[in-house]
């Protein structure tokens, strides 16, 4: 029987207002994640994906001029309708997150036992003492070797994988439902990478919780996730699990990011596909279709007529005019069969 959604997330828009202008940078998506399962949010840099794990926290200052349209609903309860206060019951304790770049995250004038310890006082009111204990016992959790001389370090003396392995003991140190990962694993070589998907394969499991992870590397997608969404613009284009996205991506977006991984099997004197042109200015979103003005397939009605994200199968929502047409006419041929490498998709 499958579990009711921890996280749903209904026509949520996010608004970033100025004296000079108003722009839309999550535009409408709606989503769910459940206990258990591991959910990818892909796309190019400046598509709304990191918003979108803002949004669900509510973590903007509260004169920034940030406006939330929508539902979110987390375990029941309505995230929009709480108060700051309330909310922040809710930050780091219930729902956490890891950040890109653990050497910006992490406080450089405090040790890192006494950050992740920081948790428990706050949102168990646990005493300094056995703040630390458990702190030590994070440390151990995330396989961080002598973990009683470690919690009196600061961050600088870590290497980049002790400081991202940080990062998840801080985020899981209250035994959250929802873990927001944002490209946990981006600054990292591949056999460090591998062992902190490992890491958190591994505790997903023993906690059941539900991951969202924010990635450009579709390598890391195939290896971790269950389902992954493809964002562009602000919006979802296609929505499905890994599977079928890696057999068969019926949006021209989730194409040309497929056809600019680099493939083992490839002729390696052939340039790497890249989708042309750049995402547009949030100022100057294309009135019909957001892709068309990038996509190979685009007519008159992809120009002028903004397509729904449409359910075609019980298990595959897109985004496009014209999926159908451009699969039944090869462009399903353009799917990749699972000889990759891991690979940046910005352009």
């Amino acid at each position: 029987m499958e579990r009711e959604p921890l996280l749903h997330v209904k026509n949520l828009k996010t608004h970033f207002s100025s004296e000079q202008s108003r722009v839309t940078a999550v535009d409408g998506i709606t989503f769910e994640i459940r206990s258990g399962e591991t959910v990818a949010l892909v796309g190019e840099s400046g598509c709304g994906k990191s918003v979108t794990s803002l949004s669900i926290l509510r973590l903007f200052p509260q004169h920034s001029g940030t406006k939330l349209d929508g539902e979110i609903w987390f375990e029941g309860q309505d995230l929009l309708s709480l108060t700051n206060d309330e909310m922040e019951k809710v930050r780091g304790n219930r729902i956490s997150m890891i950040f890109q770049d653990p050497m910006t995250s992490l406080n450089p004038v405090y040790p890192i036992g006494d950050q992740i310890a920081e948790a428990f006082i706050h949102h168990q009111k646990t005493t300094k003492k056995e703040a630390m204990e458990r702190a030590i016992e994070m440390l151990k959790l995330v396989g961080i070797p002598s973990p009683e001389k470690r919690v009196h370090e600061y961050p600088h003396q870590l290497s980049g994988g002790m400081r991202q392995r940080v990062m998840i003991a801080m985020g899981l140190a209250c035994n959250p439902r929802l873990l927001i990962a944002d490209e946990p694993t981006t600054a990292l070589d591949v056999t460090i990478q591998a062992q902190i998907l490992e890491l958190m394969e591994r505790i997903k499991q023993e906690l059941d919780m539900g991951i969202m992870l924010i990635t450009h590397d579709l390598g890391v997608v195939a290896e971790v996730c269950s389902r992954v969404m493809v964002m562009y613009l602000g919006q979802i284009v296609e929505d499905t699990t890994v599977e079928r996205l890696f057999e068969c991506p019926r949006h021209p977006y989730t194409m040309g990011l497929m056809q600019s991984i680099p493939r083992m099997d490839g002729d390696r004197r052939e340039k790497l596909h890249v989708i042309k042109g750049i995402v547009p200015s949030l100022h100057h979103v294309p009135t019909g279709c957001r892709f068309a003005p990038r996509c190979p397939y685009a007519d008159e009605k992809c120009v002028h007529q903004a397509p729904d994200l449409e359910s075609f199968q019980s298990d595959h929502k897109v985004r496009c005019w014209h999926h159908a047409k451009i699969v039944a006419e090869g462009g399903d041929d353009r799917a990749f069969d699972g000889n990759y490498t891991s690979a940046t998709l910005t352009s």
